[in-house]
């Protein structure tokens, strides 16, 4: 397969995935002008025909899929359900490789679009007769402005059949293409219309106890930490910051959360003395500690190659009423310790306007990579293809945060071509993210790295920035708004179609940023809450239990 066909399909299957069928729709009728005889995106459109209840169109599209794979066992189901719903006196409609049959198809997958009638046309002849007839035209368009939106599809279509009897065909397309960007936009704006309303329909969540979040140091708590914390309180949660607790002096709480326990052995005392107490205990592990490497830049601070803090971290684990983490893989490696994990995922905030900062105009296209000391290796996995790239393209630059040994790996090329950036108070990483226009995140086939969460491709999706990463578990879940490359050659092939495409890379931008709505803390925050009901529920019922016990 073609590189670019493949990120095309990507592009189509990221819509698909986050049911934005207009644009799906349009990335795959595209493809099929350009590959005609590609069996998927053949088969995908015969889907979308088969859900539109159009089963004529769609055992047509099946059965030329079908010529081209006569052996696809696939297929043949497809075009057995074709059949069933096979309108026999039904009109076959083109594969919509057209604007108006794109247009037709999604009104009938969605019914959002607007169905353009005679009457409307009509009425719109008639009011554009009486406005061009007018002395005061302006007057009279200002006095029917609300007709004239309510018409403006029907406008459109008036023009539309005036430039094909005047002969004018490219006029016709570029006011069909206008005509069929309303119809997408009217799906989109009722697309979030529904998302907003299904939020507001959620069941109300609120905790009523009080929240004691035990930290190791109070003074550099994680963003992870810093975002729940604001996220509960947004829910009405009495929430208390500590470094310690003492029983008899402080008030007992009715649930903890610990972040990380073992990097400050001194909280097992606390710890040890509110599990005594029949306290439910949160443990938050916001990384793989057991697979970290001693190469790791927070290995001698956090790491368990100190037996202090190892013998912490199992004793933490074993006062845990449930532990958080913030990854599948992570998690499933703590199942055989742990009875109860919890997967909680990253999130980010709007309430940090930066996320929100639109980025100024530049001349470049910035290559980003962002990570610390113990990534190098990581980006030296894929630095030829950088170099070769910045060679090729003048416009485009090499980007590094964090890492001045990364950036040293570029001394080569031109000053002009290449920018350093510092770590920054993550409550600023936004503005960091906002210098790249592509981000890159390679990661090798390790265990440590394997375990790692989606949160700088969460990120980058909040910010808008297409993204190109390597084949781990978690970026295979999110996928929004980037490629993963399978290979090594993939990644300069990946990436030198995001820098000669820009429509391609601010379709995905836009892919990741509408995937992020998902993460951000309002909804993150229902998860921890939903965590922290199940969990003082569960122990209300176990002291019940033991009281009647006795």
């Amino acid at each position: 397969m073609k590189p670019e066909l493949k990120v095309r399909k990507i592009l189509g299957k990221t819509y698909l995935n986050d049911n934005r069928l207009a644009d799906a729709l349009d990335v795959f009728s595209k493809i099929l002008v350009d590959y005609p005889d590609d069996l998927e995106t053949l088969h995908i459109l015969g889907n979308f025909y088969l859900a539109s209840g159009d089963g004529k169109t769609a055992k047509s599209i099946y059965l030329h899929a079908q010529q081209l794979d006569p052996q696809n066992k696939t297929i043949e189901h497809q075009i057995s359900l074709a059949e069933e719903i096979d309108d026999k006196n039904g009109i076959e409609e083109p594969i919509p490789t057209d604007l108006p049959a794109v247009a037709r198809l999604l009104q009938r997958l969605t019914g959002k679009t607007q169905i353009i009638n005679e009457n409307d046309i009509l009425r719109a002849a008639l009011l554009l007769e009486k406005i061009l007839n007018s002395e005061n035209p302006a007057e009279l368009v200002s006095k029917h402005l609300d007709e004239i939106d309510e018409l403006l599809p029907a406008l459109i279509e008036l023009n539309i059949r005036q430039a094909h009897v005047d002969g004018r065909s490219e006029l016709a397309e570029s006011l069909r293409s206008l005509q069929l960007n309303i119809d997408y936009q009217l799906v989109a704006k009722e697309d979030g219309k529904s998302l907003k309303d299904e939020n507001n329909d959620l069941p109300a969540l609120q905790f009523n106890g009080n929240i004691l979040m035990l930290l190791p140091d109070i003074e550099k708590k994680s963003n992870r930490m810093t975002l729940l914390k604001s996220a509960l309180e947004s829910y009405g949660c009495k929430v208390l910051e500590k470094g310690e607790y003492v029983s008899g002096r402080d008030l007992k709480p009715h649930i903890v959360i610990t972040s990380n326990p073992h990097t400050n052995p001194a909280l097992l005392e606390s710890l040890s003395a509110l599990s005594f107490g029949n306290t439910p205990i949160i443990v938050d592990l916001d990384t793989d500690f057991e697979k970290q490497p001693a190469s790791h830049h927070e290995y001698n601070t956090k790491g368990l190659g100190n037996q202090t803090r190892s013998n912490a971290y199992n004793s933490a684990i074993s006062m845990a009423s449930m532990v958080s983490v913030p990854s599948e893989a992570q998690a499933d490696s703590l199942k055989v310790l742990v009875d109860n994990v919890c997967v909680i995922p990253d999130g980010w905030s709007h309430q940090n306007k930066l996320w929100n900062k639109s980025t100024h105009p530049r001349s470049t296209i910035n290559i980003g990579w962002v990570g610390t000391s113990g990534q190098l290796e990581d980006l030296l996995f894929i630095r030829r293809f950088i170099i070769r790239i910045v060679r090729e393209f003048p416009n485009t630059r090499i980007v590094i945060i964090g890492n001045p040994q990364a950036y040293r790996l570029f001394e080569n090329l031109p000053e002009n071509r290449r920018m350093y950036l510092p770590v920054v108070a993550h409550e600023e990483f936004p503005y960091l993210l906002s210098q790249i226009d592509v981000l890159l995140v390679p990661l090798r086939n390790l265990p440590y790295n394997t375990s790692l969460a989606d949160t700088i491709l969460v990120e980058a999706g909040a910010k808008g920035i297409p993204w190109i990463a390597s084949p781990i578990s978690s970026f295979r879940r999110w996928q929004a708004g980037g490629i993963i490359s399978e290979t090594l050659d993939e990644w300069h092939l990946n990436l030198r179609h995001l820098i000669m495409d820009d429509e391609f890379r601010r379709s995905l931008g836009e892919a990741g940023k509408h995937a992020a709505r998902s993460r951000e803390m309002n909804y993150v925050g229902r998860l921890w809450l939903e965590a922290i009901d199940r969990l003082t529920n569960t122990s209300k019922k176990d002291a019940s239990h033991l009281m009647a016990e006795h």
